[in-house]
């Protein structure tokens, strides 16, 4: 597969904003997700893969189950390079927390796939959210290319499910639309794929009710946590209608995590993110 220019031209201004935020001195935690997207975004500039054959009747058997495009088994994966970027993953993150060993022996293949089909991850003695930042690290550059090679397979008006079309898993970020009147779209935590959602709805739990739903927003209104007061989740969310005119998405997390801070202190977790729990 071909990378667009369009897509380098983002990715450099990804690495561009990365800079100048490192430049800032950010707080331990800011720094170590900026050190781990930088690891991503630059992995993304090399990174190949072959569109794997599914069959147009694959495909459409697919969706009209509303079953994610891609298993496991249909990736395309360099082993030698995601082992690379584990270990990278790995080292940055020891510099921030003693216990981690990034030389470890660590069964990959096994632990990446128990990860992308939402199974449990093996007692490894390596602590399980570090295994998970590690891991979502080395994968997502893969991830995100798969996703550009089939998302166009997917009718947007009739997926609205509050998980991925191509890998399955759930979003962790949302924006508002410019040109569709405030359309809802949500954002894969892992493979970075865009998808059209009800702006009332819960994606993690699937609530609908408007009274046990709702939104707060940032002193210039850019800004929106969605939470549900069922599952106590919460999805922060950027109104690109109020935004800057050029917004770079896949930063976004990194640069709202004072609003995870808040939704947190009023009682709301971060949205599930099992892909094997599906609404």
């Amino acid at each position: 597969m071909i990378k667009s220019r369009m897509s380098r031209e983002i990715d450099n201004k990804v690495l561009d904003r990365l800079d100048a935020w490192e430049k800032d001195s950010p707080p331990g935690p800011i720094e170590l997700y900026i050190r781990l997207m930088r690891i991503q975004t630059e992995a993304k500039s090399h990174v190949t893969i072959q569109k794997t054959q599914l069959s147009p009747k694959v495909i459409a058997e697919r969706l009209s189950r509303y079953t994610p495009l891609l298993t496991f088994d249909d990736l395309d994966l360099d082993w030698p390079e995601i082992k690379n970027l584990f270990r990278e993953a790995l080292s940055v993150i020891s510099e921030y927390s003693d216990s981690v060993d990034p030389q470890r022996d660590i069964p990959l293949k096994d632990i990446t796939r128990a990860w992308f089909e939402g199974k449990p991850l093996p007692k490894l003695g390596i602590d399980e959210d570090t295994l998970l930042v590690a891991l979502h690290t080395a994968l997502k550059p893969f991830l995100a290319a798969h996703a550009d090679a089939f998302l166009l397979e997917v009718k947007q008006e009739r997926w609205r499910r509050g998980y991925c079309p191509i890998c399955g898993s759930r979003p962790n970020f949302a924006f508002l639309s410019k040109e569709q009147e405030g359309a809802r779209w949500l954002i894969c935590a892992r493979c970075d794929a865009e998808w059209l959602f009800q702006r009332l709805k819960c994606p993690f739990c699937g609530l609908e009710e408007q009274k046990s739903l709702a939104y707060f927003t940032d002193d210039k209104g850019i800004y929106r946590v969605y939470v549900c007061e069922q599952c106590k989740g919460y999805l922060k969310a950027i109104d690109l209608r109020q935004a800057e005119p050029e917004v770079l998405l896949s930063l976004e997390w990194i640069a709202t995590l004072d609003l995870d801070r808040q939704a947190c202190e009023l009682g709301y977790t971060a949205g599930d993110l099992n892909p094997a729990k599906r609404t």
